[in-house]
């Protein structure tokens, strides 16, 4: 992206904002840039037809001309102008206005040149206001307002050096007026289109900087609910979710698990070696409570816990048995074990809300541990109900 220069005013003498600011521009005020400028349209096109009537005093030996023109060539441009707005791209859309506001200026110029009525010099009174539609009302983008002033200053001029008829003294009263019209409308048309640059710069600055805040909270938030070895969820991010699972009234299952025989892996392979286990152990769990809707966080040390929002009796002891499992697969040798496995695994203790019970985070969970020890006293790598 092309990024809008910072200091001053912030944007080139063009007044043209950086593609990606642009874009989230016509976003925000695509749909109301539309409306204004269908509503313009109408408005100046019938207000531009009016002057068929002052064409009828001024114009009179080429009024067909005159109205032909504005009704038939004009009238229908204008009108596809209209309607092609809203359905070409912002870019089209503000170019597609220069040739209409051209024809717009440079029509009443051919007229006054074309007629021979000595009233026709009057007419030129109209090219003021064309300036003023053009800058100040349709308010055509900046890069588009300097091409269309310029031209229809120069044609102006030019009509009325060339146009015979015109006393030559009022040639230079004229130019003054041609000129400070134009430049005024310009001028008009330069502040409008840097104060819409400078005021949506200050807006999409302090959007980026909300977004960037939000953005952060959201980082500082998940670090502050991850443990920070396994990447997993942490012991106060599994106090917070089970809490809202059983104000909920949902059925909550409890699964505590333990990695069998670690300290004999720390203290032959050392601490590194059993980081790494606890990493591999631990996206296992995660992986498996995610694909069955649940939720796997560190305990403490190298025990886990998984909850599920499933009634135990019907579900508890599939998942926990596939839990022990699925962890016993991962085959991470273990050569410190002296009960004739070679692999890491882990034992489950799991327990479930029902009837007659409390309801409570602390209950369960002491259940579950219970039930882990059971799981533990009776020879590791299983699972046992509470």
């Amino acid at each position: 992206m092309q990024a809008m220069k910072r200091g001053g005013a912030r944007q080139d003498w063009l007044l043209r904002m950086g593609a990606e600011v642009e874009a989230a521009h016509e976003r925000a005020y695509g749909a109301m840039r539309i409306v204004h400028l269908r509503q313009t349209i109408l408005v100046g096109l019938a207000v531009y037809n009016v002057y068929n009537l002052t064409s009828f005093y001024l114009m009179a030996d080429i009024q067909f001309w005159t109205v032909f023109l504005r009704l038939c060539v004009l009238t229908p441009g204008s009108l596809l102008i209209f309607c092609l707005v809203p359905r070409l791209p912002a870019a089209w859309r503000e170019l597609i206005l220069l040739p209409g506001v051209m024809v717009a200026s440079l029509l009443p110029l051919f007229l006054l040149w074309l007629s021979q009525s000595p009233l026709a010099t009057y007419t030129i009174g109209e090219l003021p206001l064309t300036l003023v539609f053009g800058n100040m009302l349709l308010v055509l983008r900046f890069r588009y307002a300097v091409p269309f002033t310029v031209i229809t200053c120069g044609v102006a001029m030019l009509v009325v050096s060339t146009r015979a008829g015109i006393d030559p003294a009022l040639q230079f009263p004229f130019f003054v007026q041609i000129v400070t019209g134009s430049f005024l409308t310009l001028y008009a048309n330069w502040h409008v289109e840097r104060v819409r640059c400078r005021s949506y710069l200050a807006e999409y600055d302090a959007r980026s900087r909300a977004d960037r805040a939000e953005r952060l909270g959201d980082r500082l938030r998940d670090l502050s609910r991850t443990d920070t070895l396994t990447g997993i969820a942490n012991r106060g991010h599994l106090d917070e979710t089970l809490a809202g699972w059983l104000e909920d009234g949902s059925d909550v299952l409890v699964m505590m698990v333990d990695v069998d025989h670690f300290k004999a892996y720390n203290d032959l392979l050392g601490h590194p070696a059993g980081d790494e286990c606890l990493k591999l152990v631990a996206q296992r769990l995660a992986d498996y409570a995610r694909y069955y809707d649940g939720f796997a966080a560190r305990y403490g040390g190298e025990e886990f816990t998984l909850i599920f929002q499933m009634d135990a009796a019907n579900g508890g002891s599939f998942l926990a048995d596939r839990v022990v499992k699925a962890v016993r697969t991962l085959a991470i040798p273990h050569p410190a074990r002296s009960d004739g496995l070679s692999v890491v695994t882990v034992s489950a203790g799991f327990a479930g809300t029902q009837a007659g019970l409390p309801r409570t985070a602390g209950t369960l969970l002491a259940r579950a541990d219970q039930a882990l020890y059971e799981a533990k006293r009776q020879g590791r790598d299983r699972s046992r109900a509470a």
